[in-house]
Order: structure tokens, then sequence, then C-alpha cells
């Protein structure tokens, strides 16, 4: 089930205040209107009634596919909210939901994003049956070996399902900043191959270095760069 409230928002252009309907969670088995929408980037988008802008409300979103057994929890990054304390967070809420959940009864595994861009991506990715640690590992693999071209800090990485191939895998640059796409860079799926028959072999390896649930090559590399 799909859940949604009103919210009373404030057009960041004219001060116009309005009741607009913003959504807390989407089921896209049941309203796979929702999932057009988002992937439209139209999910909680707000036309102010006074000045005609269009703007998107960023805020949590729980993304339900119960068919591929897929449940995704979208939580901005926000200048209020880092990486660290979104984490912190969301294991606050998974020990609730455990609390909750009957006692015989494991509860289902949750992915963690923290923008709309890996939000898409990930959904892509889970729908064509891929790995999504050995794709990380692979994007750490890429980051590693062009830090010079490729800062973390500046770039996102991601996986262009759509426009991969059998042959070869589609990543693109996105400018973490502006959301700019940039340059893109292809990686053959005979490697990918080769890790995921890692991955059966010694599937250890890769969950002790995406632990989850915010499997991210980028998060980790800022990550050991905070430590440093």
């Amino acid at each position: 089930m799909s859940i949604s409230r009103t919210v009373n928002i404030t057009c960041p252009s004219c001060g116009t205040p309005q009741d607009v309907r913003l959504y807390d969670a989407i089921n896209v088995d049941t309203e796979p209107q929702l999932k057009d929408a988002l992937m439209q980037n139209q999910l909680n988008r707000v036309e102010c009634s006074d000045c005609g802008l269009s703007f998107r409300v960023d805020k949590p979103v729980l993304y339900s596919d119960p068919k591929l057994k897929m449940l995704i929890h979208w939580v901005p990054e926000t200048a209020d909210m880092d990486r660290e304390a979104i984490l912190e967070e969301f294991e606050q809420s998974l020990e609730k939901m455990n609390e909750m959940m009957p006692e015989d009864m494991d509860l289902p595994s949750v992915r963690l994003v923290m923008s709309r861009v890996e939000l898409v991506e990930l959904i892509f990715m889970l729908e064509a049956g891929l790995n999504q640690r050995v794709v990380e590992y692979v994007k750490y693999s890429i980051y590693t070996r062009n830090l010079d071209s490729i800062d973390p800090k500046k770039y996102r990485l991601l996986l262009n399902v759509q426009d991969s191939t059998d042959e070869e895998f589609c990543f693109v640059m996105q400018d973490a900043d502006t959301q700019e796409l940039g340059n893109l860079l292809r990686y053959g799926r005979a490697s990918y191959q080769s890790m995921c028959e890692l991955f059966a072999e010694s599937p250890d390896e890769f969950t002790d270095m995406f632990p989850g649930p915010c499997i991210s090559a980028r998060n980790l590399l800022l990550e050991d760069e905070e430590m440093e």
C-alpha cells in the first residue's frame, strides 16, 4: 500500500503557501503509475498555484516492489542531515521495525540510497538481476584507478543499465553538485561475470566491504577520506 499525506508547502520563489499531497511510501505493484512518476522525476513534484514554479520536494520515500521483493529507502542527504546521521537514524528505524515483526518472521532486506538518481539506478540494477555489491566493487575499482579524473568528492559514478550491452557496462559520471551528466566509461561484462563467480565462492569478502544497507563505492571512499 502506498502512503501519502497532505503537507503545507511554501513556494521557494514567491513564498505562497499551499497544501499539497506528498508520498512517504509507494507500492509500485498496486500503483504502477507512481513508478512512472518517479522515473519521470514527477514524484512529490509541486507546481505553485500562484507563480507556476515547478519544484520537487525531496523527502524520505520508501519504494516497494513486492513482486521482486524489493524494498529501498530513499533518505535525501541535506545540510541538516549528513551521511553519518542518515545511517544512524536508518539503523534505529530498522531496530523498531524488527521489534514490530512477528517472532517467526525475518525483517525484509532494505536498501538505503541518498539521492533520487541512486534510487533509479538501483531499481534498474535489481530489475536486471545484477549483483549490487559486485557492481559497486566495479565502481570502487574504477574510482581508485582514476582518482585524478574521477574524484568521489565531486562525481557520482552511475551504472546506465539501459545503455549497457551484452558485452559492456556503460557507466556515466555525474557532478554531485550540479547533477550534470558527463563522460561515459565502458567496462567489460566478462570481468563482471568473473567477479560474480568470486562472489558465489566467497561472498563474505564483498559483504565485509559493503555491509549495507547503503551499498555504495562512493560513500566508502568518502568515509575512508574522512578517517585519514
